[in-house]
């Protein structure tokens, strides 16, 4: 109950990236010992979601443009592998899940829900991943995943809050594309966008880092 609770938090954008996260405080309001918090704050140090800092306790990992192109690299190569993997086993019921998944981020966008944008974007890739038959390139895929996912919610809600409706539309243009392909049976095609897609997301992080550094 711990782990999911700071996890969730976290993703939600409850605790921001950098925010520090009080053992003490967090037990009372889950209404649990410190013990099981502690245990799951190591949980997520070994994800790396938080990172613990002597003399400071746990706080929200940060990213920096080093570790944004770190990560990025390292999905290219693990989710290419998956990807190709999973699309010659993708069944007519995992393609129709990609496109509920993208109605229901395009529904979120027309919303301006940041949770539920991340949500249907998560389902919409791993409708994919998950057709993937290694387990082990599973489990670093979603390691890398929950990494960024603190400074997803930032990205989601900062762009929802400025009203800039431009790079949400061109995320769903984007999963169009790749449904559409996969719906055709063009799988090169949509092996490629896919690629592609992971390349605009990297840049979507480091647009953040700038805001972040100056403070704004």
């Amino acid at each position: 109950m711990a782990l999911a609770e700071l996890r969730d938090a976290i993703v939600r954008g409850d605790l921001a990236p950098g925010a520090p996260i009080r053992q003490t405080t967090a037990a009372q309001e889950l209404g649990l010992s410190v013990i099981p918090v502690r245990e799951a704050l190591k949980t997520l140090a070994g994800e790396g979601i938080v990172q613990y800092v002597p003399q400071r306790g746990y706080t929200v990992t940060e990213l920096t443009a080093e570790s944004v192109d770190g990560i990025f690299r390292i999905r290219d190569l693990l989710e290419a592998e998956a990807e190709a993997s999973a699309s010659v086993r993708l069944r007519a019921e995992d393609v129709a899940a990609m496109r509920s998944a993208l109605e229901a981020q395009r529904a979120a966008v027309a919303a301006a829900d940041a949770q539920a944008t991340i949500v249907s974007n998560r389902k919409f890739h791993f409708a994919l991943l998950d057709r993937c038959d290694n387990e082990w390139l599973l489990k670093f895929i979603r390691q890398l995943w929950e990494a960024l996912e603190p400074h997803r919610a930032l990205v989601y809600r900062r762009a929802a809050a400025a009203g800039d409706v431009a790079r949400a539309e061109a995320i769903l243009a984007e999963h169009e594309g790749i449904v559409t392909a996969f719906e055709q049976e063009d799988i090169p095609l949509a092996l490629r966008l896919l690629a592609e897609h992971r390349t605009g997301g990297r840049s979507d992080f480091h647009r953040l880092l700038p805001v972040k550094a100056a403070g704004t």
